[in-house]
């Protein structure tokens, strides 16, 4: 490695890290803000929040790391324009190709670390924060429920205790469920207690000698039925709606898993074309670090006014538009318009024909300010 390209890199490599932090921060930030009424719930501990940390990381990482390196890009090589250290590089013979080869390189190191992620990491992240949703949900249940207080945190269910004991366990309980609007329940039972399916992902509200009282809004029916021991199951991300939830249920796949789907929905007659878009959209996320070396690097050195305001300005532009190419290919491919591998890839494919044009162009200018 020469002297030039070991600079390149420091001068790189250093603002990529300062970026993927704040980008992470930010993302965090943003993410829990989301959820903090299941975050900040009573029984919710530090421990808690550093398994979140932990299991989110992956995430939030396949997000930050490619506007984190445009942004490294576009900043990092406008830096060397602002010093005039680009026109010194031309006028020793350093062109353009030769400065893009320290960005493709950090570009190829990180697009194998983004599929390593997307292909491990991820998903169990994902998956690990679906079981902590779902149990700090349950805790919070447990340790916000207080003796005389009405409970409503749980969507269209209301429950009340009249005593709540030390370990959990309810007396005289009242619950009203209004999930089917149209014939709402009333339950009222001496005992009771809550608990969670073997998945996580279920409340149940296991209840003792009570009765259960129906009613129809739309008719004078009326029912009672009178129990020994009752059973009511609520879906966490049913009951809490958005706050749980983090993801969407296929970025918890692996891409084997993704591909066994696919092939399962196809043998039973489905529709395979949302898992193998969801597969190879990912696959592109992870390669957009090398549409964007090749796009930003011309971009960077070839700009004529330099500027920090400008950097930020052109890499929010280049980001939001990769963003809204990628998702409009990614509805053809869902439609059937484009097929899926092509539709993945097809934003890096255009950001990779502007870049090489633009490439050709500040070479061909000898353009390096």
């Amino acid at each position: 490695m020469t002297r030039i390209s070991r600079y390149l890199l420091q001068e790189l490599l250093v603002p990529l890290g300062v970026w993927v932090a704040f980008m992470f921060l930010l993302l965090f930030v943003m993410q829990f803000l989301r959820g903090t009424d299941v975050l900040l719930g009573s029984s919710v501990t530090l421990t808690d929040l550093g398994r979140l940390v932990a299991y989110l990381t992956p995430h939030f990482l396949m997000m930050a790391l490619p506007i984190a390196f445009l942004l490294a890009i576009l900043l990092g090589l406008g830096r060397l324009g602002e010093d005039r250290e680009l026109t010194a590089l031309q006028a020793l013979g350093v062109g353009p190709s030769r400065l893009l080869a320290a960005p493709m390189g950090i570009a190829v190191a990180l697009s194998a670390l983004m599929l390593l992620i997307t292909s491990t990491a991820q998903p169990w992240g994902l998956t690990g924060v679906k079981e902590l949703v779902s149990e700090v949900i349950r805790k919070n249940v447990v340790g916000d429920v207080k003796s005389g207080t009405f409970y409503e945190d749980l969507s269209d269910l209301t429950l009340y205790a009249e005593r709540v004991s030390p370990d959990g366990k309810w007396t005289n309980v009242l619950l009203h469920d209004d999930r089917e609007s149209s014939s709402p329940l009333l339950v009222l039972a001496h005992r009771g207690q809550v608990g969670t399916s073997n998945s996580g992902e279920v409340l149940r509200f296991a209840l003792e000698d009570g009765e259960v009282h129906r009613s129809g809004r739309a008719s004078e029916d009326y029912s009672v039925i009178h129990f020994d021991g009752a059973e009511i199951s609520v879906g966490v991300g049913a009951s809490m709606g958005k706050r749980g939830r983090f993801t969407s249920a296929k970025e918890e796949l692996t891409p084997a898993e993704l591909m066994q789907a696919a092939s399962e929905a196809e043998a039973q007659g489905g529709d395979a074309r949302g898992f193998r878009m969801a597969l190879h959209s990912r696959l592109g996320g992870a390669l957009a670090p090398i549409a964007f070396a090749l796009l930003g690097t011309p971009l960077a050195i070839g700009r004529r006014q330099a500027g920090r305001a400008w950097g930020y300005l052109l890499t929010l532009g280049g980001y939001v538009l990769y963003y809204l190419l990628s998702r409009a290919f990614e509805q053809l491919g869902q439609q059937g318009k484009l097929p899926a591998a092509l539709a993945g890839q097809l934003a890096n494919v255009v950001f990779m024909v502007v870049g090489a044009v633009a490439l050709y162009r500040v070479s061909r200018s000898g353009t390096v300010r």
